[in-house]
């Protein structure tokens, strides 16, 4: 039985962004690629709040600098090929950062930058059978955007510090039957890692220094494994795992949600009517091994309320049909 109370705040907001971008590509018959680009970026709010009298309006203007990026690739096989790249990059603040909860802008907010490097590798082997993906990043983020509430209880937003974000990550997958014409016509199994060492370079919050802790809500460690197996009359199975590393929750790691896993299958037939129609039948289930687990935190809750239930193990069916047109 509410009542519609008087209207509290009245906004309009006018947000416009431009960006101009170029690369180039030059091969040579030797097996190198390099490529040279760049992104000039310009964006303006404007912030008009119509419920004053008059209405009260202010604006911001961030011109970026240009954002370059150099990579080059060697192929040293036919298909396997080594590459490397640096490219920096802009992060304008969003509207909700650079308005303060008493209805100014903050004129003193930046955009966020940061440069990126990285080295990788990916290829086939064994006649295309064995493919991977390595890849090692080195990112480095400054005038990191944190947010801050005054003595008045106003919420408004700096920046405030620099982050290191490290790691590694690898797709590798192996094809054990290709046989087209066999009952098991394909079978492949593959797995993916992803390592992260993401910490505060420097962050400090009024008189607290979270300098060299962990970022929250990023898993050391998460892995993601499986085994696909495909018949030709139609059957097939998927079976996945994944491992995730125990997650920091806050900027002070006191507290950390558990590491977990999963498993989970999913099997189904699949056949073709004719040339214009395909039928799908298939069930599987989550969380075979009905782990309790922590799903979606809520980084930094007050009073510790970071944790939200995952489902426990259940099950799903379902019939797809689609109809294809030549």
């Amino acid at each position: 039985m509410g009542v519609t109370d008087s209207l509290q705040t009245d906004d309009e907001v006018s947000n416009r962004q431009y960006m101009i971008f170029a690369q180039g590509d030059v091969n040579f018959k030797s097996g190198w690629i390099f490529t040279v680009g760049g992104s000039f970026n310009n964006n303006s709010v404007k912030f008009t709040r119509l419920s004053l009298l008059p209405p009260l309006s202010q604006s911001r203007i961030f011109e970026n600098k240009l954002a370059p990026r150099i990579a080059i690739l060697k192929k040293i096989l036919k298909e396997v090929s080594l590459y490397a790249s640096a490219a920096r990059g802009f992060s304008t603040p969003t509207v909700a950062e650079l308005l303060k909860s008493s209805g100014t802008i903050g004129n003193n907010l930046q955009p966020e930058d940061g440069i990126d490097y990285e080295i990788g590798a990916r290829g086939a082997l064994f006649n295309d059978k064995l493919y991977f993906d390595i890849n090692a990043f080195f990112f480095h983020l400054n005038n990191t955007i944190v947010q801050r509430i005054d003595t008045n209880g106003v919420s408004f937003s700096i920046n405030a510090g620099s982050t290191k974000q490290h790691g590694l990550e690898t797709f590798v997958s192996y094809q054990l039957v290709d046989h087209p014409n066999q009952f098991f016509s394909n079978t492949k199994i593959w797995v993916s890692h992803s390592w992260h060492d993401f910490h505060y370079n420097s962050f400090k919050q009024v008189n607290t220094d979270y300098s060299g802790k962990l970022l929250p809500s990023v898993p050391q460690n998460t892995v993601v494994a499986g085994l696909d197996i495909f018949t030709r009359p139609g059957l097939y199975a998927n079976i996945t795992y994944t491992y995730c590393d125990a997650i920091p929750l806050n900027d002070a790691n006191t507290d950390f949600a558990s590491s977990y896993n999963l498993l989970g299958a999913r099997a189904g037939y699949r056949k073709m009517i004719g040339s214009g129609l395909r039928i799908e039948i298939f069930a599987g289930v989550d969380n075979l091994f009905n782990t309790k687990y922590s799903l979606g935190n809520d980084i930094n809750a007050a009073a510790g309320r970071y944790y939200n239930a995952a489902p426990g193990i259940n099950y799903y069916a379902g019939i797809s049909i689609d109809f294809l047109s030549h």
